[in-house]
């Protein structure tokens, strides 16, 4: 192999493999303040619904971090609590495969 050949092959995989650490889901504004609960933590909470969530957990062949995945996807919830006028979402179920389900509460202030 050549010497421009190995820095194109080195350059090509540097370039796949530098957005695996990277977050792409922003928090909204209006998101801010949603805050992760226990479910038993519901029980003076309205259930408004669910929202499902899904961030993807392999770029190309390469597996992603599940902390950042399960970051993104709860991200993802606390964005969809808030434009469903929700101020707290708790886990309904595991995180699989990139995708996990929160329930979306509306609780009093403490």
């Amino acid at each position: 192999m050549n010497q421009s050949l190995k820095k194109l092959v080195f350059c090509c995989l540097f370039i796949s493999v530098l957005p695996i650490g990277c977050t792409w889901v922003d928090l909204d504004e209006a998101a801010q303040d949603v805050a992760l609960i226990d479910v038993s933590e519901a029980a003076s909470c309205k259930l408004l619904g669910t929202a499902a969530s899904m961030s993807a957990d392999k770029v190309g062949l390469l597996n992603r971090k599940d902390a950042k995945v399960a970051a993104e996807v709860l991200t993802l919830a606390k964005n969809s609590a808030a434009e469903m006028g929700g101020n707290a979402v708790s886990e309904a179920d595991e995180l699989k495969d990139g995708r996990q389900t929160f329930n979306v509460y509306l609780c009093p202030a403490p």
